[in-house]
């Protein structure tokens, strides 16, 4: 090999990558696709620990109704979150690292999103169902927010959310939206979001229809979600901490016996968390319209770095 040839494919090396190691066995396919990468450990090992609540439920194994959220934390801190560390050293090095880290605590952004993320979904999910003709309880309303808070809403923050999007925001999302702009990278990480939380629509009885519609919905709040994620990256300089907040709200707003919930005296809160976040989403479009047109121009995406 020439040293000219020698120069060409290092230019192909990401910085920070280990060049001694660089084209050798997963490691070297690592670096050349991180995200497929990602994907061959993450989904394999996802789906066996989110199948055990749903084999155990439904009498394959023993063990009965089993707590799914015990399963979903064990996936993002055991099995997401490490692949995600392991991949970006090996395409990044230790900067890059950092670099992911540093935007999942990233708090410096303005007021104004800060409000969009933390209450922008719970308060429009109370106003359309009230549009709706639900019943807004607030007969014990100091109880329902302090539980809805602290429960519904910082615990997941801290233990799942935070660096779940650790993970889906800060890593998969921004890579695929570098690459492909924000419409094909938000739907493109939807698939894998979703994807990955298939086994667990199998934890309960199901039939024909109730399975196609929960993955109906499933599908449809992944989209429309991580369109949201993408536009509040672009609005909160790029924080993962900001998607990990609006994921907490949404998490609030969509569950049964969460703060809307709650809020709308009981029900199936699922079709107006989904209408919510559709009104969200529409209203952030319009605040940040003229990052989108810079990026429509050719420009960089404002918020979402080249590499993470």
């Amino acid at each position: 090999m020439s040293a000219s040839d020698d120069v060409r494919q290092r230019r192909h090396i990401p910085p920070g990558a280990d060049l001694g190691r660089s084209g050798r066995g997963y490691r070297g396919f690592t670096q050349r696709h991180p995200l497929t990468a990602f994907a061959l450990i993450a989904f394999p090992m996802g789906w066996a620990i989110l199948s055990i609540p749903a084999l155990a439920f439904h009498g394959v194994i023993p063990g009965g109704e089993l707590p799914v959220e015990i399963f979903a934390l064990g996936l993002t801190l055991l099995v997401m979150l490490p692949t995600t560390v392991w991949v970006v050293s090996v395409t990044d090095g230790r900067r890059g690292v950092r670099a992911l880290f540093a935007r999942t605590f990233r708090w410096r952004f303005s007021l104004v999103w800060w409000l969009v993320v933390l209450v922008g979904v719970p308060i429009t999910g109370v106003a359309v169902g009230a549009a709706l003709g639900r019943t807004v309880d607030t007969t014990d309303l100091s109880s329902v927010l302090l539980d809805g808070l602290t429960v519904g809403f910082l615990v997941p923050l801290v233990l799942v959310n935070l660096w779940e999007e650790t993970v889906w925001a800060g890593f998969v999302q921004t890579r695929l939206e570098a690459r492909h702009g924000l419409l094909v990278g938000a739907a493109l990480t939807s698939v894998g979001f979703a994807g990955i939380h298939l086994p667990m629509l199998f934890a309960a009885e199901l039939s024909a229809s109730v399975l196609l519609e929960s993955l109906g919905f499933l599908v449809v709040a992944a989209i429309i979600f991580r369109l949201t994620a993408g536009l509040v990256m672009r609005g909160a300089a790029g924080s993962v901490l900001a998607v990990a907040v609006l994921h907490a709200g949404w998490n609030a707003s969509s569950g049964e016996d969460g703060l809307v919930d709650d809020l709308l005296s009981g029900g199936q809160p699922v079709l107006i968390a989904v209408l919510a976040l559709t009104l969200v989403t529409a209203a952030l479009v319009a605040l940040v319209r003229p990052r989108l047109y810079g990026e429509a121009q050719g420009e960089p995406a404002a918020g979402i770095p080249q590499r993470s």
